[in-house]
């Protein structure tokens, strides 16, 4: 009876699905920000909710997304994971990354399908409560960077214990957290700057276009500012990237296409030459990059490269960088170096995700990541074309963040990317970005934009 009166409550048992999708894109949004850990909870749920939207209103449509050629790329490139995962040193671990990858997909899928099946109107709630979330929890983040996480610091001491007890991450005195690193918020605002582009586009959602420019300008200043006021360099660089590409297409989608095709075939294909390039040229030495990240990285890829050498066909295996206990000597004729030459410290972590997956996937996960990414690209080739430029300037900032991103399979970071991609694909759900788009296409392309907006999402 209660359930029932609960149901009532909400709407009905057919309205059910969609208020929690809307609260839980709001919470995403929010966790990007504030919680990223628990973006990869948030998405399943939110996947869990739209498979059983689309199972009781067209339970085939899924099927018909999986059938595109991204969903094939990504269907094999799974199924690889599962096999290499039988040779990782730590095989039960590299299983359950594997599981991760297939149900954060699958979650994607169903989110997708079900975007799919919304009306404009509907389009417009799950649009606001996007741009709810993400303006709450970028404020928060830039709260905790200016005061140095006093909110973060009282919940870990007077209610619950969120923080790690690492010396690395924090300052301790008498028990208590009194000091928390910089550092520590850098995943919060790589989630933030990875949803930026998606939930811009949501703004169509707002009434009016003082509404909409006043959102628009807020979005951008609080994560430039939370970005540049953060210690993540890996950020900074992917938020310049995105806006440059995004500018890039503006004036021309052929050449922002070009470009980024060209650099994802480079960054993938010559990821082991390019990763041990710059200790070559002795970039390490430059006294001006910062010693524990940049100059440190320099380190960290060499040796990586050198390691890819030993079984470069099939590669040792998912998360097998972890069972390497890589130490990188520090240059003892040489003490400058002895601050980001790790000083014999083990390095765990790639921080390049195209070395990476040569590493622990080999030549044959390098050319599927190739091939899955060069899909993506065709897809959002055949998008309307402001769509199409948001799509480019995603893909640019993904890209970027793996160029010296901590590890490949983090599921935070694999929540938000996914999760950012599905934002992208309500896009399409909207009157007005439609009427936009074929208002300003060309003849041709308001063709093949008008053919796509008639489609499901694919």
């Amino acid at each position: 009876m209660a359930f029932s009166a609960a149901l009532r409550d909400w709407g009905g048992e057919a309205r059910l699905p969609f208020r929690l999708q809307a609260v839980l894109i709001g919470l995403i949004c929010f966790a990007a920000g504030g919680v990223p850990r628990l973006l990869p909870a948030l998405f399943g749920l939110l996947g869990l909710v739209a498979a059983f939207h689309v199972f009781k209103t067209e339970p085939r449509l899924p099927l018909k997304l999986a059938k595109t050629a991204f969903g094939v790329a990504l269907a094999i490139s799974i199924a690889y994971l599962f096999v290499n995962a039988l040779w990782a040193p730590d095989r039960p671990g590299a299983l359950v990354k594997a599981v991760i990858v297939l149900g954060l997909s699958a979650g994607a899928l169903f989110i997708t399908a079900s975007y799919s099946l919304r009306s404009g109107a509907e389009a417009s709630v799950l649009g606001k409560s996007a741009l709810a979330g993400f303006i709450l929890g970028a404020a928060f983040l830039l709260f905790e960077i200016v005061f140095h996480e006093s909110v973060m610091l009282f919940i870990n001491n007077h209610l619950v214990q969120v923080f790690e007890i690492t010396p690395k991450k924090m300052k301790i005195e008498q028990g208590r957290v009194t000091e928390i690193s910089s550092f520590v918020l850098n995943r919060n605002v790589t989630s933030l700057v990875l949803l930026l582009i998606p939930v811009l586009l949501l703004t169509v959602a707002l009434p009016t276009k003082t509404a909409r420019r006043v959102a628009i300008a807020a979005l951008v200043v609080v994560t430039a500012v939370s970005t540049l006021l953060s210690e993540s360099g890996t950020s900074v660089m992917a938020f310049f990237v995105g806006a440059l590409v995004l500018a890039l297409a503006t004036l021309s989608l052929k050449a922002a296409r070009l470009v980024i095709v060209g650099a994802w075939i480079v960054a993938v294909v010559l990821a082991v030459p390019l990763g041990a390039l710059p200790y070559k040229l002795g970039w390490e030495d430059w006294t001006w990059l910062p010693p524990q990240s940049v100059a440190a990285r320099f380190y960290i890829w060499k040796y990586v490269a050198d390691e890819v050498y030993e079984r470069p066909l099939a590669g040792i295996g998912i998360r097998g960088s972890r069972a390497l206990h890589l130490r990188i000597p520090a240059d003892a004729s040489d003490p400058s170096h002895a601050s980001y030459a790790l000083q014999g410290r083990e390095a765990r972590h790639p921080h390049n995700i195209y070395l990476q997956t040569w590493l622990e996937l080999g030549a044959i996960g390098a050319m599927l990541l190739l091939c899955l990414g060069l899909a993506g690209l065709w897809t959002i080739g055949t998008w309307p074309p402001l769509l199409q430029g948001a799509g480019y300037s995603l893909f640019a900032v993904g890209s970027t963040v793996g160029i010296s991103g901590f590890d490949f399979w983090q599921t935070w970071m694999l929540g938000a990317v996914l999760f950012g991609w599905t934002t992208m694909m309500l896009g399409f759900r909207f009157p007005e970005l439609a009427s936009f788009l074929a208002g300003r296409a060309s003849s041709t392309e308001s063709a093949e934009g008008k053919a796509a907006l008639r489609a499901p999402i694919g």
